[in-house]
């Protein structure tokens, strides 16, 4: 059906930041990665820039380098460590300061550990493992590096493909051996957008002119090789076994899965580490770094927000169905990030809507809006998810209902409109709760001045006799979807 109705006045979207330069001088590069270090919550910008500074000064001169770091961050390592024991900048750091052997560093000895193969996030650390542990050891090599490939454009970790072919351009001219990992990841991040239009048609083309074998996998990367692969929707009985959070509930609720499909291309000239990104893989209900530098990981795969969000459905369920507070919280940065936002992305937003708890609603609410004023929601298609889980008993009508209250009352009174009229028909004539949904429905409907025919559900509960919730409901949406005051 289509409606008529007022935009949306929604709160703005926090915007995407270029990341700035890597720091120039060598106190501001040391006090840079000591604040890193110190800090809980590591952003992008602060991990990136630190990174490239430190390989940009180690390339000027390393010995200077080497001595303002054992000033600042010597009680940090007090004694030799093998680099698998070393997480983020403090394996390059380490190496610095000649702490951490050089054997532990060479590409073989970046192993997947028990737990990678059911754990997404586990995959994306491998990545983030094998790039930085080829840094130190190419800081400790006869090559070091002059600066990253891969240091990203924005703060989402999202690299402009112009940018890319200028540094390949003055590799090529210094005679610098590219790192494999740092290149793999520079491909991994390049902007999508832009890809089909002239901006991705000219660095195409220009990377194709430097000649050399990462300018032909670049150009080739901003076609077909690059594109992200689809995912599927499934719904699934439960494992009870799987989670001990399932085993909380006593209920077999059915759960909505993405499968991510097969990339070839990232199991064919990629390092060894990054193929598990390339293979198909179901979600996961058993995942071990889910808290904590989410960020930095999801930058691994800045423009395929569709595939981290497949993965993510699981553990987003899981706060629906079984209480736990899931993985909501990283919905709102799945949807700053790039690349389609396809159904992954709003299943998991929806059932994020489902949350037990409001602390595990409030993350999908915001996400919802972060769609919106973007304008990368597709409502009707948010509305079809939810409807098809309120079928399932994966969402409960009383926890969408408050979830819609909280996102109408940020300004989204059309978009939740949109959403609601694709859930009613599951709920009514009978669901429990839905005279919650039918009110939000309502409240949104006049406060958009909607108008339109009204759903077929609705109506007829409209003619029905009674005052309970359903009925009032039904006629106060009647009445504004017709343009007439309820009651006359």
């Amino acid at each position: 059906m289509i409606w008529t109705a007022t935009q949306d006045t929604l709160p703005p979207v926090p915007p995407v930041r270029r990341l700035d330069p890597a720091p120039e001088t060598l106190a501001e590069t040391v006090e840079l990665t000591a604040a890193h270090l110190g800090a809980r919550a590591h952003t992008v910008a602060d991990f990136e820039r630190s990174l490239d500074g430190l390989v940009r000064h180690v390339h000027h001169d390393r010995h200077p380098l080497a001595r303002a770091l054992s000033d600042t961050l010597g009680h940090r390592y007090t004694e030799e460590i093998e680099a698998q024991r070393l997480g983020g900048v403090d394996v390059v750091a380490a190496t610095l300061l000649w702490q951490v052997p050089g054997y532990s560093l060479k590409p073989e000895y970046v192993r997947r550990g028990r737990g990678h193969e059911d754990c997404a996030q586990g995959g994306l650390e491998l990545v983030l493992t094998a790039r930085l542990r080829e840094i130190a050891y190419r800081l400790r090599s006869k090559e070091p590096l002059p600066f990253l490939l891969s240091t990203p454009t924005w703060d989402t970790g999202t690299l402009e493909a112009a940018e890319l072919v200028e540094r390949l351009t003055e590799y090529r001219r210094l005679g610098v051996r590219p790192g494999p990992a740092d290149f793999g990841q520079a491909l991994l991040r390049v902007r999508r957008d832009d890809a089909a239009g002239a901006g991705g048609a000219a660095a195409a083309t220009a990377a194709a002119r430097l000649g050399t074998a990462e300018g032909a996998r670049l150009a080739a990367w901003l076609g077909p090789d690059g594109e992200p692969a689809p995912v599927l929707r499934r719904v699934v009985e439960p494992d009870p076994s799987a989670h001990t959070a399932w085993q909380r509930t006593g209920a077999a609720t059915a759960q909505i899965t993405c499968p991510s499909g097969e990339r070839a291309a990232l199991q064919g000239e990629f390092p060894e580490p990054f193929h598990w990104l390339g293979r198909p893989h179901e979600g996961f209900t058993q995942c071990y770094h889910w808290h904590g530098g989410h960020p930095v990981r999801a930058s691994v795969l800045p423009e395929d927000r569709e595939t981290q969000a497949a993965w993510l459905l699981p553990q987003v369920t899981l706060a629906a169905t079984a209480g736990d507070h899931g993985s909501s919280w990283m919905l709102p940065h799945l949807a700053r990030l790039g690349g389609p936002a396809g159904p992954a992305l709003h299943a998991a937003v929806a059932a994020g809507l489902g949350g037990r708890s409001v602390e595990s609603r409030s993350p999908a609410v915001e996400a919802l809006l972060v769609l919106a004023a973007r304008g990368d929601l597709d409502a009707p298609l948010l509305g079809r998810e939810l409807a098809a889980m309120t079928a399932l008993g994966t969402v409960k009508p009383n926890r969408l209902a408050d979830a819609a209250r909280s996102a109408a009352a940020a300004g989204a009174h059309a978009t939740l409109w949109t959403v609601l009229a694709e859930v009613l028909p599951a709920l009514l004539p009978s669901v429990r709760g839905a005279g919650e949904v039918l009110a939000v429905a309502a409240s949104c409907a006049e406060h958009c001045a909607a108008t339109g025919p009204v759903p077929e559900e609705v109506a007829a509960a409209a003619a029905r006799r009674g005052s309970s919730a359903v009925i009032s409901g039904a006629r106060r949406l009647s009445s504004a979807l017709t343009g007439r005051r309820a009651g006359l």
